[in-house]
């Protein structure tokens, strides 16, 4: 599966005020002539098309060398993380029918090599990069979904057959859970009361994939016997398709927000 198109964050059009996250204006100065450089830059190019945008940009100091570059979006860096260890699960999968100490064709059996570790290495990287994927993707949903709520928009809430008020602050608290934002408060905020039943499957496919994460990541431990301390959540990891989610979630993010991923 190929990698989406990273998306700097910037300004689209040039703005000679420009101010920091914290509401500070931002010094025009020229970086060539300064050997101290703050870490947060805004920095003014000419894009691909020869007009001028500001990116928020981000200094890295590395052997006495300070190097800058535009702060890319984390949602599709986080959604190319899920993207490719994926691949690189796909690719432990290929590689495990080369690493067999056993192998019954007739019944399509084949019991792996063990290390001095007594474990597999190519089955413990696809544990690992089918865990790594998964909780990628979520993220990336996580940080969408915040990202796509602007700052003064108000979500209605209605809890018991009471209704209340919530802003951007307390919809990115506990107050507003994953899946409320997945649905309701994406309807109100696109003003179509069906977008989630009007895309139910990938509503689904999503919420799936999100209760998953949740079991990988803290991975609780009660059970009756030492096979069913992970047993159930590694089994879950291991037979869910990952393809077909990624694929509905790209169609999700450009629902809300068309060409967001490319």
């Amino acid at each position: 599966m190929n990698n989406i198109k990273n998306s700097p964050l910037y300004f689209l059009e040039y703005q000679p005020n420009v101010t920091y996250a914290d509401g500070n204006p931002v010094e025009h100065k020229n970086l060539e002539n300064r050997s101290v450089l703050s870490n947060e830059l805004v920095v003014m190019v000419q894009d691909y098309n020869g007009e001028k945008v500001t990116f928020t940009s981000r200094t890295v100091n590395y052997q006495d060398k300070i190097f800058i570059a535009p702060l890319p979006n984390p949602v599709h860096i986080l959604l190319n993380s899920g993207i490719e260890n994926y691949n690189h699960s796909i690719t432990k999968l290929r590689i495990l029918k080369n690493d067999c100490q056993l192998d019954n064709h007739e019944n399509g059996i084949h019991i792996l090599n063990i290390g001095i570790d007594n474990t597999n290495n190519n089955f413990n990287d696809l544990v690992k990069f089918k865990m790594m994927s998964v909780i990628s993707l979520v993220t990336s949903l996580e940080a969408f979904l915040n990202q796509v709520i602007s700052n003064d928009f108000i979500y209605e809430q209605t809890k018991s057959g009471k209704t209340r008020k919530l802003n951007k602050k307390k919809i990115e608290s506990s107050q507003v859970t994953f899946k409320e934002k997945l649905t309701l408060v994406i309807n109100q905020l696109l003003d179509n009361t069906d977008f989630s039943k009007d895309n139910t499957v990938i509503i689904e496919r999503i919420t799936e994939l999100y209760d998953l994460r949740r079991e990988v990541i803290h991975l609780k431990t009660y059970s009756e016997n030492e096979m069913g301390l992970y047993f159930k959540s590694i089994g879950k990891l291991l037979d869910i398709e990952l393809e077909n989610i990624i694929i509905l979630i790209k169609k999700y993010m450009n629902l809300i927000k068309p060409e967001f991923v490319e």
